[in-house]
């Protein structure tokens, strides 16, 4: 199977609504919830390269033929993959090279725009038409990486064979540190991303992002593919358009499904899920103090902040309304809201929120191209958050604007489309 723990990120279709609350806020407290959300729309509306790169993928399946894993009379081999033309669900298919190379298959796509970071994670897939087997063959391993760094470029090797090496990009101080005991759930590394005055100002104390799917956030090393959030902070806390943060980027597990969803349901045949929990006591319980005394950070919750993307944006926003003492901010990118029967959405609309605490702030956007249904379970997530004493969104996402528009996202008080 490919390894798709969010690392596609759909081009975004915007409306932005800043809404006013009833709690005062402090002046410090707004600039970091600005910060946050220009810092996720940098992100999300990272500048495309507009020049098409052609891609030619030969893929040499002799060795599979050879094996009687591939049948050249029937079967199909393709290539799919994490940004558009290439997808997922289904295959672009690779004919036959033809006479002189047999046992070769070519085909050739054009990416009409570079991703962030021009890196792509990909795979090749078999597909048996007729025998039973709707999943196919995916190649064994993690995704391979497709770096579009000319206007041509060209794809050679066996199926199953390692991809190229990937070209890694970071940017200011990234601290790995050493998996905390597993007391609630499994070991993971942990990375910290530092403001680039860290160092120099000795007396300041900072706010913090805690990241889901951490491997993911600062290099393409694991999928593939990345989020480039060290670049993309690096660039606004030195340019001044936000304020100095820490970042921490938590890294998943092969439990992913598991520790992000708080409830158990049927998926892919097996039973699913229900870790959220366990995973909310590894963050609060263990991480965030073993941070706070490392670093010097402003621990209280108007000042830490949740935030992921898919299974980890509906884990971000549980956590933001189970935990809103602890995370004051939660960053939900294109959640999976659709779990168990859209649990996200009825939990948020059940679940009391304590009248001392101010209500947790969220950032919420769902990509256009994600389809009709996932888009109207963002729209009743933002109705259901505006309703009286729950959660205040910060910002909701579904139609289309351009990056400029994310320029006032943080300001309160105010309403633009």
């Amino acid at each position: 199977m490919p390894h798709t723990a969010s690392t596609a990120r759909p081009p975004r279709a915007v409306r932005v609504s800043a809404l006013p609350t009833t709690e005062r806020a402090s002046p410090q407290l707004v600039r970091f919830v600005a910060s946050l959300l220009l810092l996720f729309a940098a992100v999300i509306f990272a500048p495309r390269a507009f020049a098409a790169t052609k891609v030619v993928f030969d893929i040499d399946m002799r060795e599979e033929i050879a094996g009687g894993r591939f049948d050249p009379t029937r079967d199909v081999v393709g290539v799919r993959g994490g940004a558009a033309p290439l997808n997922w669900g289904r295959s672009v298919v690779a004919p036959a090279a033809g006479l002189g190379r047999e046992g070769w298959y070519s085909v050739s796509v054009v990416f009409e725009r570079i991703p962030p970071g021009g890196n792509v994670p990909y795979k090749f897939h078999v597909e048996h038409p007729g025998q039973n087997d709707p999943e196919g063959d995916w190649e064994s391993g993690s995704n391979r990486s497709l770096e579009l760094v000319a206007d041509e470029v060209r794809v050679t090797r066996a199926f199953n064979a390692p991809g190229a090496p990937i070209s890694l990009s970071r940017a200011g101080t990234i601290e790995r540190l050493a998996p905390l005991p597993g007391n609630f759930v499994a070991q993971r590394p942990v990375q910290v991303w530092l403001p680039p005055d860290y160092e120099r100002d000795t007396a300041r104390r900072y706010p913090v992002l805690y990241l889901h799917d951490g491997q993911n956030v600062f290099d393409a090393a694991a999928a593939g593919a990345e989020w480039q959030v060290d670049e993309t902070a690096q660039r606004l806390v030195v340019d001044g358009q936000i304020q100095p943060l820490i970042i921490v980027a938590v890294h998943n597990t092969s439990r992913r499904i598991d520790e992000y969803t708080a409830t158990a349901m049927k998926y892919e045949g097996n039973t699913r899920g229900g870790l959220a929990p366990a995973y909310a006591r590894y963050l609060i319980e263990q991480l965030k103090p073993s941070i706070d005394a490392r670093y010097r950070t402003l621990p209280d919750a108007a000042h830490t902040a949740v935030g992921g993307s898919s299974l980890g944006g509906i884990v971000s926003l549980w956590l933001a309304v189970h935990h809103g003492d602890v995370f004051g901010t939660a960053l939900v990118v294109s959640p999976s809201l659709w779990w168990d029967d859209e649990f996200p959405i009825r939990d948020a609309q059940k679940t009391p929120l304590p009248m001392s605490l101010p209500r947790p702030k969220l950032w919420l956007d769902m990509g256009t191209n994600e389809g009709w249904t996932r888009s109207s379970s963002c729209a009743s997530c933002v109705r259901c958050c505006r309703r009286e004493g729950g959660l205040a969104p910060t910002s909701a996402i579904w139609r289309p604007k351009g990056p400029g528009t994310m320029k006032a996202v943080g300001r309160r008080g105010s309403s633009r489309c």
